[in-house]
């Protein structure tokens, strides 16, 4: 079975609403298109090498054959980009959907050194001061395969500037609204143009 990987954002989970609207999205066109893509969402560790690991071991278990790609929201967008660097060779890349996605979270994620709690699950951790350097270790710059890119921003993101994205991402499909969120405003009206991407080889 073909699958993708949903990587959610800083503080976030697999129980956000755009990480479920997704999951339910792709169940119900998946059953009636009869093209089956499985959508998979670890819950990420805090510790971004961690992180890439739990993806990689993800990705070890189900065979790196089957993956079409990722979708990646604000720092599971940042991850998103180094993993299909990662796992792109002469005959593959993953293709990547990118939703109001971090391009230098090292930056906005020093505010957050100390114990934090997860909105979703109360789970305690720590952010320390060696994340963000481990951060920096995943830069892809410049990014290598913008064609097997989309990025998906809205202009009102309070947390991110999304004009950092657009001139990251030079060379990507861009849909750009205006207004909006960084949680993505109506978000399930995009889903259908993610399909679309994911199920077109």
């Amino acid at each position: 079975m073909s699958y993708l990987i949903y990587l959610h954002g800083f503080n976030s989970s697999p129980q956000s609403e755009k990480a479920q609207l997704t999951l339910e999205f792709f169940e119900k066109r998946s059953l009636s298109d009869g093209n089956r893509i499985a959508v998979l969402v670890p819950h990420l560790s805090a510790s971004p090498l961690d992180a890439i690991a739990q993806v990689h071991d993800l990705i070890d278990s189900l065979g790196r054959e089957n993956l079409i790609g990722f979708i990646g929201s604000s720092l599971g967008g940042f991850y998103s980009v180094f993993l299909q660097r990662y796992y792109s060779d002469s005959s593959f890349t993953p293709k990547v959907v990118l939703l109001n996605p971090a391009v230098r979270p090292y930056e906005l994620l020093s505010d957050y050194l100390g114990e934090n709690q997860n909105m979703y699950t109360g789970e305690r951790y720590i952010v320390e001061a060696s994340h963000m350097e481990d951060l920096k270790s995943l830069i892809s710059q410049p990014i290598k395969t913008p064609e097997y890119t989309m990025l998906l921003t809205q202009t009102g993101d309070e947390v991110l500037n999304f004009q950092e994205a657009i001139d990251y991402l030079d060379g990507a499909a861009m849909w750009v609204q205006y207004g909006g969120t960084h949680a993505f405003d109506r978000f399930s009206n995009v889903l259908p143009a993610i399909w679309n991407y994911f199920s077109t080889r």
